[in-house]
């Protein structure tokens, strides 16, 4: 088969399924492959991203789920949409909530981290294909403080992975990155117009926090972020409380968030993280739940 009977085979496969699905990460990878652009639609924003095969498991879910994070992509568009401080979308992967972002408000000055260079080169791919531009992507981690450090991913260098985490971990392929406190970075006048952040950091959410209390001393920005363990839960809370925040947890395909009083991961009858419950939110001021 050439590539276009190979597209025409997971173009017509994704036609004989429902509009949202909710397949798991193996699920998609034993999916037809398909290369090209893929559609994304958040509900406030569209913009597309390349997927090679079965290279970016975010344009995979796009693809074949017809979604991704449904309701807390919804969500940061619609704040992004009005937003008119800075937005950081920390950890960014191939550049979902950045191009998310900048769909919903072209004006928005977003600015990007994410430390893997393969991520990195898909990421500015991405916007340059959605009219955007690149001069606020940083191939930067963010952490407590000014560093080179190990990083480690755990799949094959071609695969464009969310889950690499800094720190070095056996089996897994490591290389060196550079960390920046995010403190550091910004001047002053920067750090108190920055209103919206998302995290994303593989379990160094904590570390992240506390390279950044300059910012959130100084801005209170509202913050989406995963929480995937208890520790990094626990860290998080400990920091983020002392600036007055309130947590929520959101249920992806319910389309709810509701108020929580701790960081803490949502769990099935037999232990497992729960897929669609890992999302939450911090803000100073009330949501609406």
């Amino acid at each position: 088969m050439n590539l276009d009977e190979i597209n025409e085979h997971a173009r017509v496969k994704r036609k004989e399924l429902p509009e949202f699905n909710t397949f798991s990460v193996q699920e998609l990878g034993r999916m037809p492959p398909y290369w090209g652009w893929v559609d994304c639609r958040t509900g406030i924003s569209n913009f597309r991203m390349f997927l090679g095969g079965l290279d970016d498991g975010i344009a995979l879910r796009f693809f074949w789920n017809g979604c991704f994070k449904k309701t807390s992509l919804r969500m940061w568009s619609s704040r992004a949409e009005r937003e008119r401080g800075i937005i950081l979308d920390v950890g960014a992967h191939t550049g979902t909530f950045t191009l998310a972002a900048l769909s919903a408000n072209p004006a928005a000055t977003v600015v990007t981290f994410e430390p893997h260079f393969m991520n990195f080169a898909r990421l500015n791919l991405n916007l340059r294909a959605n009219g955007f531009g690149t001069d606020n992507t940083c191939m930067l981690a963010a952490a407590s403080r000014n560093d080179t450090v190990p990083f480690t991913i755990n799949t094959g260098v071609d695969y464009l992975t969310t889950a690499g985490a800094l720190g070095r971990q056996e089996g897994g392929i490591v290389f060196q990155v550079n960390s920046v406190a995010l403190d550091s970075f910004f001047s002053d006048e920067v750090k108190a117009r920055i209103q919206l952040v998302k995290l994303n950091l593989a379990g160094h959410e904590g570390g992240c926090l506390l390279g950044m209390k300059s910012i959130l001393e100084k801005s209170r920005p509202v913050l989406f972020f995963e929480c995937t363990d208890a520790k990094t839960g626990s860290d998080m809370q400990s920091i983020l409380a002392g600036f007055g925040y309130q947590f929520y947890e959101i249920a992806e395909m319910e389309g709810t968030v509701t108020r929580v009083d701790a960081i803490a991961p949502r769990l099935d009858g037999r232990g497992n993280l729960l897929e669609f419950r890992k999302n939450r939110i911090a803000s100073v001021s009330a949501l609406a739940v």
